[in-house]
């Protein structure tokens, strides 16, 4: 678990020092009082740039003569990150007081996930908005899908441009084969990632999309570049690529009344991306012995008060399985204390405010 957490310079705080010894944190206060900025912080510690996407220039505190830095302690480790120049902001990273040597390293003391308000409407979203919730998945799972996933997204950017260039054939075939192991394996794992899931027996999920079936095994690797090669043209002239998994999209299947999860009501998306949600936590917490640490921020209103209770029982249940290899640590953010009430007895509660955080 994360034991204390430091900031300096950071967003709204100039100095914050949290010690926590829970493994739930609830974090309550007024919206802009600080409460996302905590868990951007902590988000930072996985390959990225955090829960809101934000450039290094966009962390530091407004007046502040001091660099921001975020450093956390969780078990034996001590990591911090921050820039070492507010002027030219270049990201800087530690382990125990030593440089980090490789971002890699990071898989092997925690893996992070975060749910955002934005999560509420997965099911009414755009395909790329699922494709990214799942793909954010397989990266705690496989930390390695990231690295598949830039060397497809980098494949089939050169060959648009080898297309807008009209280049020699033999050039774009040459990406092309790059395009389809890349995509050959983010397809491969998305399958195996649902595949592994235990899916409670009111849901099935799969990726649907025109590079899902492609024949036989054997074959796939052929159907594939012969797909890119006959729609050179058409992707000439468009200035994207038509074909492949960037175009998929994550499918999920209310048993009980036989629909999509998308054409459920409000309600039932809710409760179907709760046990989608925990069936990847269970996995994760019975297959990888190493710290997961869970970022709700400002999910839980969006819940009803029996649908919360239900959340917190599961989440606290998931949290004390003795077949669990790893430890689970969330942390919660809310405007009110007392939406919180059901988990207060495993919780430690903050209540925030501007630029300020007192332990209740």
């Amino acid at each position: 678990m994360i034991q204390r957490l430091q900031l300096q310079s950071f967003r709204s705080y100039n100095q914050l020092i949290l010690e926590i010894d829970k493994p739930f944190v609830v974090l309550a206060g007024p919206n802009g009082a600080g409460k996302t900025n905590i868990l951007e912080a902590i988000s930072l510690f996985t390959a990225g740039r955090g829960l809101r996407k934000a450039e290094l220039s966009e962390l530091q505190q407004q007046g502040s003569a001091h660099p921001w830095a975020a450093s956390i302690t969780i078990n034996d480790y001590s990591l911090g990150t921050g820039i070492s120049d507010i002027n030219t902001p270049k990201r800087l990273w530690h382990l125990n007081g030593e440089p980090l040597k490789s971002q890699k390293t990071l898989n092997d003391i925690l893996r992070l996930f975060w749910l955002t308000p934005e999560t509420d409407r997965l099911f009414l979203d755009t395909p790329s908005v699922r494709r990214h919730f799942i793909d954010r998945m397989i990266f705690v799972l496989w930390p390695e899908h990231a690295t598949v996933l830039k060397a497809y997204e980098h494949a089939t950017k050169e060959r648009l441009r080898l297309l807008e260039a009209n280049a020699d054939n033999t050039w774009l075939s040459n990406v092309e084969e790059h395009i389809a192991t890349a995509g050959l394996q983010m397809r491969k794992n998305r399958s195996s990632f649902l595949d592994l899931l235990p899916l409670d027996s009111s849901i099935k999920a799969s990726m649907r999309g025109n590079a899902e079936n492609l024949g036989p095994p054997n074959d796939e690797k052929e159907y594939y570049l012969k797909q890119l090669f006959q729609n050179r043209p058409r992707d000439g002239a468009a200035g994207m690529t038509t074909f492949g998994p960037h175009r998929s999209d994550l499918e999920i299947f209310f048993i009980l009344k036989n629909q999509l999860a998308e054409k459920c009501s409000t309600g039932e998306q809710k409760m179907i991306l709760s046990k989608f949600l925990m069936s990847f936590l269970k996995y994760l917490l019975e297959n990888i012995n190493i710290p997961l640490i869970l970022l709700f921020d400002d999910v839980i209103s969006h819940l009803d008060f029996t649908n919360r209770v239900l959340l917190f029982n599961d989440i606290v249940e998931l949290q004390q399985q003795t077949s669990n290899k790893g430890l689970l640590q969330v942390f919660f953010t809310g405007t009110h204390l007392d939406a919180f009430e059901s988990i207060f007895p495993h919780a430690q509660s903050f209540e925030v405010d501007p630029s300020q955080v007192r332990a209740v």
